[in-house]
């Protein structure tokens, strides 16, 4: 039904109501007219019209903006018909540059990006002239400067070939008008007006050049941007509109960092006046003065960014040259030794603003920012800054940063100063190495400053707490150890300010992360520290500030093992508390946690087991909308509850169906699946078979239909299993074998997968031959063949590959299975005696058959103390397999023997006779032919 004007008018006034029984039915008259001809034009009409209220033209534009993202394209189902859209192109830029109402600009610019990305240039080619002419106006040169600036940021993302160079054609002419409108508008202070030129430039000097400073103009303005920055920063303090100037000067930054990762070698001329612009305002006074903050993050990662760029390391370009030259005129040690001093002093201390956020609210202050933070934070930028410094010129940035460090121990220090030297030593701990005698500093005035109870000198405990976990695993005695977990102790104590226990707790976290970690040095105090750790996570408000915590006592779980089991009741009673506060993250977190928590406890987590299985079921809900942040840790918890679990429950037995679901939904997670099924069959495998068997084979034979080899193979692991844990139960598989016996016939898998698929036919010749003949009459059915014909090509494949299997428990189980056939069908005797005698030789050692249970370690007496039940139950089942069980050359000797009584003196000499002299020699040093 088309949409007419007036009752889209109404709709759109009812979608911007209040009343809920008004908006619900509007927007899904909107949604119902989205294929409707005559929509987007009567859309058009309502925002064209500035008679109409704010409300229903921002709604118009945002209805039809949707549209354009699903109907726009040509190939779209249900698209916009193309004169909807030539008449939407049309009005569009008219409606742009008439619009007062900055919201609705906005989002018409971007309204008017989203079809250019699908228009440009061919059905819209008058669109950049149309801009252009309003940027000449003085009273549209705003909006068109804005939704310019939309265009071009959406046509500089477009990646293919051929889009990159059209782009790179609009800016070669696009460049030097937009440059002489920011120049006029500079020259005329018109901030905003000259801000939104510096962004279309900044996307066209980065996107549209290949080599940005080898074109003339580009070069100009980039010559002029960094003395420009300093001038910006200069009259910020004293501009009407500070804001507007602070965000031109960071705009200018950003271009300089912009170049500098896209394009440096165009980088390259300007290291020079970089970084005399950084030691203007980082190591100047007056300059430093003049700084604000993001500014100062936007030079120092400059900084950094000329420091690591590797192209500045390679002195085989003229730019990369001329960037080695600058670095090291400009690098002095004097100016290094300024720039220790001015980055600990001046940008490591603690703030006002950051003490004032620690007085109101510790935990959040201790609140971890983590990823590229550094990018707009300053005390991460400051940090990473100092890092680059000190492993580019350490022989220069040691000397001061001990100097400071020497002569600023004592007690009467400012505290902030301590605190940021403190924070230095900690950050190169591994360049510091042979500076500092860590042992000696630990065990005098880092212990005593941990005993000041002066209200300001928790700055200082939280630092050092910091300061134990960085320089633990960097150089600490041995020795040492149980005093530096009994100080972590005394800053994790209930009476400690909370930022000082948070960072306590990851100090303790890093402590317990060394090669050298010895469980029997924090063993003493375990009670202690679980007590703490606990009571600290009920303390904590914030879920993030929870979820620390927890990974650090999950932690100290996981590197205690079984010295936790003394201990393990008072986590056993929080973990349900917290995973009751229904937080996804924070019970993704619990499950997590309870993962080591079990393998430390192994048999003995019964006590566990009323909440372990719920935790279970509701991660791997795929109904609940959480599953998307419980799952994989969900799936590893029960893999972990399974490993350890001593018996089958029912409640366990009746978990499983939700594997074959998942296995249904995607394969994203076969690998675990599959895993889990099999400590399900190890555990109990009558019982699971006879109960989910059927269900098991069906979702495997479906899964194999379109799955990679990789899954076969993982999949092919598990028949094999089924055959090995249960023989009794080789009829559920049949469906699975014809799959395998049409693959075989193919004879294109894999070596590894070809070897897994005659293994499965291997075990069925041994202990269930019957499958193997309803499989093959089952495929007779379809191809015509007979089931002798058959049976002939398989082995055929089975003798021209045996060569290409190289593990020796495959290859005697494959002989073995051989070995059966000879008295069922002589007709191969040749190439099976061949293929056995090649395999008995391989394996035939001093004492006979080397895979024989007491030539190998496989005995139950081997099984380590500390490994779990499902390594247990797997070695126990490796004592049953025929593979270890069975002495091939007696099989053989017993196989032909029989066939020699079937067959009769005359015939068994003709076959004898059939086999070739070397082959004879080989078998008879095993088996008696005669």
């Amino acid at each position: 039904m088309e949409a007419s004007h007036p009752e889209v008018l109404a709709a759109l006034a009812a979608a911007t109501s209040q009343d809920i029984n008004l908006l619900r039915p509007a927007e899904m008259r909107l949604k119902g007219w989205e294929t409707s001809p005559g929509f987007y034009a009567a859309l058009l009409s309502a925002f064209a019209d500035l008679g109409q209220p704010v409300n229903v033209r921002w709604m118009a534009v945002l209805c039809m903006k949707n549209g354009v993202d699903r109907f726009w394209r040509r190939n779209a189902p249900n698209a916009i018909s193309e004169g909807e859209k030539a008449s939407v192109r049309q009005a569009l830029v008219a409606c742009c540059l008439r619009e007062p109402a900055p919201q609705i600009l906005t989002q018409l610019a971007v309204l008017s990006s989203k079809i250019a990305r699908h228009d440009w240039p061919r059905e819209w080619p008058e669109l950049l002239n149309q801009l252009l002419e309003g940027v000449q106006q003085p009273g549209t040169r705003q909006q068109a400067l804005l939704v310019l600036h939309h265009v071009v940021k959406t046509l500089s993302s477009k990646r293919l070939a051929g889009d990159r160079r059209l782009f790179q054609e609009l800016s070669s002419s696009l460049f030097p008008h937009i440059l002489l409108v920011f120049e006029q508008n500079m020259a005329a202070q018109a901030v905003t007006e000259g801000t939104l030129a510096l962004k279309i430039l900044r996307q066209i000097t980065v996107h549209g050049f290949k080599a940005p400073y080898e074109e003339a103009a580009v070069r100009s303005f980039l010559d002029s941007a960094i003395p420009r920055t300093r001038v910006l920063i200069e009259m910020r303090q004293n501009a009407s509109d500070q804001a507007a100037i602070q965000k031109l000067a960071s705009l200018m930054l950003k271009l300089l960092s912009d170049i500098l990762e896209n394009h440096p070698f165009s980088f390259g001329p300007l290291v020079a006046s970089t970084l005399q612009l950084i030691d203007n305002l980082i190591l100047n006074d007056t300059g430093c003065s003049l700084l604000f903050e993001r500014a100062a993050v936007q030079l120092l990662n400059l900084l950094k960014g000329i420091l690591l760029c590797s192209e500045f390391k390679s002195d085989a370009f003229p730019a990369g040259q001329q960037a080695q030259q600058a670095k090291s005129q400009f690098f002095t040690p004097q100016l290094l030794q300024a720039l220790c001093q001015r980055l600990v002093a001046r940008f490591l201390p603690l703030s006002q603003d950051e003490l004032k956020q620690w007085a109101e609210d510790a935990e959040a202050f201790a609140a971890d920012e983590g990823g590229e933070c550094w990018r707009y934070a300053l005390r991460p930028c400051v940090e990473s800054c100092f890092v680059a410094l000190f492993k580019e010129y350490n022989s220069h940035m040691v000397p001061p940063l001990i100097q400071m460090m020497q002569s600023n121990l004592s007690p009467t220090t400012p505290i902030l100063l301590k605190e940021a030297i403190y924070t230095a030593v900690g950050l190169v701990s591994y360049e510091l190495y042979d500076e500092v005698d860590f042992d000696s500093w630990f065990k005098g005035p880092l212990r005593e400053e941990l005993t000041c109870t002066q209200a300001d000198y928790r700055i200082i405990r939280r630092r050092i707490a910091w300061l134990l976990g960085q320089w633990s695993s960097v150089k600490l005695s041995p020795d040492l150890r149980p005093l530096l977990y009994s100080s972590q102790m005394t800053l994790l104590s209930a009476d400690e300010d909370m930022a000082v226990r948070l960072a306590a707790a990851q100090s303790l976290r890093n402590s317990l992360d060394d090669f050298d970690f010895s469980p029997e040095q924090i063993e003493p105090i375990l009670g202690d520290c679980f007590n703490l750790l606990l009571t600290l996570l009920r303390d904590a408000r914030e879920c993030d500030s929870k979820m620390r915590v927890l990974s650090v006592a999950s932690f100290v779980v996981e590197r205690v093992g079984q010295a936790v089991r003394p201990h393990a009741a008072a986590l056993v009673q929080c973990l349900p508390q917290l995973w009751a506060e229904n937080h996804p993250m924070l019970r993704a977190a619990v499950a997590g946690a309870l993962i080591p928590l079990v393998s430390a406890l192994g048999p003995d987590h019964n006590q566990l087991s009323n909440f372990l299985l719920p935790v279970v079921e509701t991660a791997t809900n795929m109904n609940e909308e959480a599953h998307v942040y419980l799952l994989e840790d969900g799936l590893d918890l029960w893999l972990c509850i399974m490993e350890n679990v001593a018996q089958m429950s029912p409640q366990l037995l009746m978990l499983w169906p939700r594997l074959a679901t998942l296995m249904e939904m995607t394969t994203e997670h076969l690998q675990i699946c599959l895993q889990l099924t099999k400590a399900y069959l190890l555990l109990a495998p009558t019982q699971f078979l006879e109960t989910h068997g059927r269900n098991l084979v069906h979702v495997l034979n479906d899964i194999m239909v379109d799955i990679k080899p990789e899954g076969q193979l993982q999949i092919l692991r598990l028949v094999e299993l089924i055959q090995r844990a249960e023989p009794a139960a080789m009829s559920l598989l049949q469906p699975l074998v014809c799959r395998v016996v049409c693959s075989v016939l193919q004879g294109d898998a894999l070596p590894m997968l070809m070897a897994l698929q005659f293994s499965v036919l291997a075990r069925l010749l041994l202990d269930a031959q019957n499958v193997i003949a309803e499989s093959i009459n089952s495929i007779v059915q379809i191809s015509g063949e007979t089931p002798d014909a058959v049976l002939q090509r398989v082995l055929e494949v089975w003798l021209f590959n045996m060569n290409l299997f190289t593990q020796p428990e495959r290859r005697k189980l494959l002989a073995l299975a051989l070995v059966t056939l000879l008295a069922a069908d002589d007709r191969r005797f040749c190439g099976i005696l061949l293929a056995v005698a090649e395999v008995l030789n391989d394996l035939h050692g001093p004492q006979g058959d080397t895979l024989l249970l007491g030539s190998i370690a496989l005995e139950e007496d081997s099984c380590e103390e500390d490994s779990t039940e499902f390594e247990r139950r797997r070695k126990r089942l490796s004592l049953t397999d025929p593979v270890y069980l069975r002495v091939l050359a007696t099989a053989l000797q017993e196989q032909l023997d029989r066939l020699k009584r079937q067959v009769g003196q005359q015939t068994w000499v003709q076959l004898v006779s059939s086999v070739d002299v070397e082959t004879l020699q080989q078998v008879r040093n095993f088996v008696t032919l005669d």
